[in-house]
């Protein structure tokens, strides 16, 4: 569903901001 994917999309930038922050 669009729904999901937009969940999806934003977990995906949830992840890589953590990891920019990390790096």
């Amino acid at each position: 569903t669009v729904r999901g994917i937009a969940v999806k999309a934003g977990d995906a930038v949830s992840v890589g901001d953590t990891l920019m922050t990390l790096a």
